[in-house]
């Protein structure tokens, strides 16, 4: 589940750029990309120096050369579509050839267009500028958003469940959805979570809606929010989970870190939010000393326009890149 904001919270965002190293290419273009990693990874630029730690999610340029410590394991993300997973003791020069033995984690390789779409998100999240002093991100009780999920998102699911923060004093709240139609239907509740009601039409593909949340007290109308979602057309939505069946079998199962990190990359890119943020939460219970999830909900969350839930994620990856 997405975690619940704060009622107000004043950080000042440092640079993350300490969490994963400068990129060694251009970030509109890189070679590779670090989908996974566990244990002490290294690698070297072309250029010499001292060995860098690999992190989740740096780019790599041609001629990085990367060495894996006993114990270790790293997922790479190519360009091309292949993703290569290097065991214990092994290396490899990026677009040269490997120095010990790898293999790739699947037959076959991931459309070069997933890759464009996850490189996206990489070169162009906080990594390119730095989270360095980021605007203090606050709110309160009037000016911060209270509608959780869906919100201003791509829908697959077309029954989605609708959540929010609780309001200070309602009893009860409405629920609402709508379209150009008007309102299609309503309920009313003492709880912050709604299931799809089973007695109503699934919403349409291809067509917006709106969900409105009115926070009800006994006597009045406490707080109103509405927010605006769009289901996939259903071409579009048979293309997408095509994509992530490609991204499951090519990083060896839907439930590691490889698979979490590219598909919630791609469903970044896809303006599928929700999905995004729920494989990011994932990869942050796979990985849980790993700064990069929290960074990457961070973004999720800025795109939404939770900032309040933006700042405490950046918060948590700026703590993680501390630890020794």
């Amino acid at each position: 589940m997405l975690a619940a904001a704060p009622a107000m919270i004043r950080i000042a965002l440092l640079a993350l750029t300490a969490a994963v190293p400068a990129p060694a290419t251009t970030p509109s273009a890189p070679l590779a990309i670090v989908a996974a990693v566990k244990g002490r990874v290294e690698v070297v630029s072309p250029q010499g120096g001292s060995p860098s730690r690999v992190s989740l999610g740096r780019t790599l340029a041609r001629e990085d050369r990367l060495t894996v410590a006993p114990g270790g394991r790293v997922t790479i993300f190519f360009n091309d579509g292949n993703v290569i997973e290097l065991g214990e003791k092994s290396s490899m020069t990026i677009g040269g050839r490997a120095a010990t033995r790898s293999h790739t984690a699947a037959n076959g390789a991931l459309s070069p267009e997933i890759y464009s779409t996850v490189a996206k998100f990489v070169t162009v999240g906080s990594r390119q500028t730095g989270l360095v002093a980021l605007a203090s991100l606050r709110g309160g009780p009037t000016s911060t958003p209270f509608l959780i999920e869906p919100r201003l998102t791509e829908l697959l699911d077309r029954q989605p469940r609708f959540r929010w923060l609780p309001v200070f004093g309602a009893v009860r709240y409405r629920v609402s959805v709508s379209s150009e139609q008007g309102e299609l239907w309503h309920r009313e509740l003492a709880d912050t979570l709604l299931a799809y009601p089973s007695d109503v039409v699934a919403l349409s593909p291809d067509t917006d809606y709106v969900w409105e949340v009115r926070a009800l007290s006994e006597q009045s109308e406490l707080r109103r929010e509405e927010s605006s979602v769009h289901v996939y057309a259903e071409a579009n939505a048979v293309s997408v989970r095509e994509a992530l069946q490609s991204i499951r079998e090519s990083a060896g199962g839907s439930d590691n870190d490889a698979s979490c990190f590219m598909a919630g990359s791609y469903l970044f890119g896809q303006g599928l939010y929700l999905d995004s943020a729920r494989q990011f939460e994932s990869l942050s219970r796979l990985t849980p000393d790993s700064p990069a999830p929290h960074e990457a909900l961070g973004n999720v969350y800025r795109a939404i326009g939770l900032m309040d839930l933006a700042a405490s994620e950046y918060q948590r990856a700026l703590a993680l890149t501390r630890q020794p």
